[in-house]
């Protein structure tokens, strides 16, 4: 059995353009456990509920890493689960193929003790960061594997935009840190698998999920000026979140390692926005 954890939040066509690249490509016994998190339930009026479609909601704001979590607790606690069931936790503003469905598909089955990610392709037909492999944590480098040779790259940090595992991972690796909100929350998840139970996150070369990232938080490729570069370090839709960056490090290192990587990290921010304004 698949069971693939959505957090939602309006945009009830991407979900709908998600649901049906599902349909065509997952040949397999599958369930969706939507988690609506708008206050106006506007996937749960739009969207019919079926065999393969749960939505549930929240009376409090979840945010993403809420919403995956309380997905994880509806897994855990209302289905007869098994540890090698598959788990996606995935975004509603992608769609996936059925040769990339089966490629991420037949990884987790040929080796469970994995967690695997495809290659992202925007809507203007660009790759994008799947995830990074950290090289150096202070000063903070990083790779992001883009168009690569071989079947797959390893990341400390991946992404959850379809991040597949079996239910004996999920249920090894647990929830993610529950003082992130929206951002990072997949960056946790990754680098605890990693970090804490020694089980690598990769991304597949012959996998492909394909992404509208038309409506996004604050991010170093769209941030426009200085006014929003400041903002972004306090935004909760950011990734730049100063505060966040720390408690996503705190959970890893000590006190004093956390400081300096988001240190790091938000100069590599205001570095990336200059070389990009000299562009």
């Amino acid at each position: 059995m698949i069971y693939i954890i959505v957090p939602t939040f309006g945009r009830v066509e991407n979900t709908e353009k998600f649901l049906d690249s599902l349909s065509n490509s997952v040949d397999k016994e599958y369930l969706v456990l939507i988690v609506d998190d708008h206050p106006g339930q506007v996937t749960l009026k739009n969207i019919h509920e079926t065999e393969r479609i749960k939505i549930y909601t929240s009376k409090n704001e979840l945010w993403w890493v809420g919403s995956i979590n309380f997905g994880i607790e509806i897994l855990f606690n209302n289905y007869n689960i098994k540890e090698n069931d598959i788990v996606v936790f995935s975004n509603n503003d992608v769609q996936i193929d059925k040769i990339s469905f089966i490629t991420l598909y037949n990884e987790i089955q040929y080796n469970g003790n994995q967690i695997v990610h495809p290659r992202t392709i925007d809507q203007d037909h660009n790759e994008v960061s799947s995830g990074a492999q950290v090289i150096s944590y202070f000063p903070y480098i990083t790779v992001h594997p883009k168009n690569f040779k071989e079947e797959r790259r390893v990341v400390n940090m991946g992404t959850a935009r379809f991040l597949m595992m079996n239910v004996k991972t999920l249920k090894t690796v647990g929830y993610i840190n529950k003082g992130l909100l929206q951002y990072l929350g997949d960056n946790d998840f990754t680098l605890k698998a990693k970090r804490k139970h020694n089980i690598n996150t990769y991304i597949l070369r012959d996998a492909v999920c394909r992404l509208d990232d038309t409506q996004t938080g604050l991010k170093n490729n769209n941030i426009k000026n200085i006014k929003e570069l400041w903002i972004s370090f306090s935004s909760i839709k950011s990734p730049n979140n100063i505060k966040y960056r720390y408690i996503l490090f705190k959970s890893h290192f000590n006190s004093l390692c956390s400081f300096f990587i988001t240190l790091s990290m938000t100069f590599n921010s205001i570095l990336k926005f200059i070389l990009g304004k000299v562009k």
